[in-house]
């Protein structure tokens, strides 16, 4: 019973934090889109201007990318203007360069007081001591898991202004922004390296990562639409149509058509389910991907998913709760068939 609470408490902790990391990211790709940059270009843009005459695969080690991916975007960056590749000395080597096109683009693009981002949003809502609390939690996993390079980062995004533009801020609201960039740079972390463990173990069952999650969605809003799925999978609706077609090519759900309107309500098949609680009991009840959070106890758990709630519903990520209930049902209806859910309230 114990090993069970902790493993849905874990379950509710990761969700919640990917939800919330997830929420983050899209509200400030959005908003940097207006400038013709993606979010991750514009992270590469940040690394650059820190770390002089940083590698390639250094900047995938901070990122948290491949270097293949950081490949595509520096080419981008090249392509418009924003980054040179310039030779050194050493002819066999080159360094990458900021333009001014690029610092130019890092300007226009900081947070200012006026700007209605997630990130700014949670200033006057977060609880300062739970804040400090969750941010030496991240430190300790980000420790187990290797990452420690990324704190010079955060301290000198700080330092440097470069996300954020501090001058119409008061002290204390300037100290919890860059508690929160801090926060929010070690969840980001967190949840890449886990989702990045996770896709390494679902070659077995013929399954992206993405299908992985928009099944568990699925199967917790039975009936929903590809556009609401869009909006919880925080995905495009043309990657999710792309994701709906294979699975349905492979039988893991069915559609019904509405007859009220033209739409399709989506469900999960008996098969897909099967493959669900498959996946679950080898890759996350032994622990697999979470092996890095296996420390945290039993109060820390509750008080991290008590504050990643209240943030996630602070950015109105109002189904996370249900979407995370939802799925303990259907983990317990198959694995846990005889021992009534404890974890339905935090």
């Amino acid at each position: 019973m114990k090993l069970k609470n902790k493993l849905f408490d874990i379950h509710r902790f990761y969700n919640l934090s990917r939800y919330l990391f997830l929420n983050i990211e899209w509200n400030y790709n959005n908003f940097v889109s207006k400038t013709d940059i993606t979010l991750p270009q514009l992270r590469v843009l940040w690394i650059i201007n820190i770390f002089k005459g940083i590698s390639l695969k250094e900047i995938a080690k901070i990122g948290c990318w491949s270097p293949p991916t950081v490949t595509k975007i520096l080419k981008l960056l090249m392509k418009k203007g924003l980054v040179l590749r310039e030779k050194t000395e050493n002819k066999k080597l080159y360094t990458l360069n900021i333009t001014e096109a690029g610092h130019k683009l890092i300007r226009v693009n900081k947070m200012k007081k006026q700007d209605d981002t997630a990130l700014l949003q949670l200033i006057y809502y977060v609880n300062e001591d739970d804040l400090n609390f969750a941010i030496e939690i991240l430190k300790l996993i980000t420790i187990n898991s290797t990452n420690t390079f990324l704190f010079e980062y955060i301290e000198k995004l700080n330092k440097l202004e470069l996300k954020v533009d501090f001058s119409n801020f008061n002290c204390r609201e300037k100290l919890i922004i860059e508690k929160l960039i801090l926060f929010y740079n070690l969840l980001r972390i967190f949840i890449l390296t886990l989702v990045n463990n996770h896709r390494n173990l679902l070659s077995d069952f013929k399954l992206t990562y993405p299908q992985l999650r928009a099944l568990w969605i699925i199967d917790a809003f039975p009936g929903i639409t590809s556009a609401r799925l869009s909006k919880i999978i925080y995905l495009a609706p043309s990657t999710v149509n792309v994701i709906v077609k294979k699975l349905y090519e492979k039988n893991l759900i069915y559609k019904e058509k509405s007859k009220l309107k033209n739409s399709l309500f989506l469900y999960i098949s008996e098969k897909g389910e099967g493959l669900l609680i498959k996946e679950f009991n080898i890759n996350q009840k032994s622990f697999l991907i979470y092996k890095n959070l296996e420390f945290l106890s039993e109060n820390q758990l509750f008080k991290l998913n008590k504050f990643m709630l209240n943030l996630n519903l602070v950015l109105k990520n109002d189904f996370v709760k249900e979407y995370i209930d939802e799925t303990f049902s259907v983990i317990e209806k198959r694995l846990y068939p005889n021992i009534a859910c404890v974890h339905k309230n935090l």
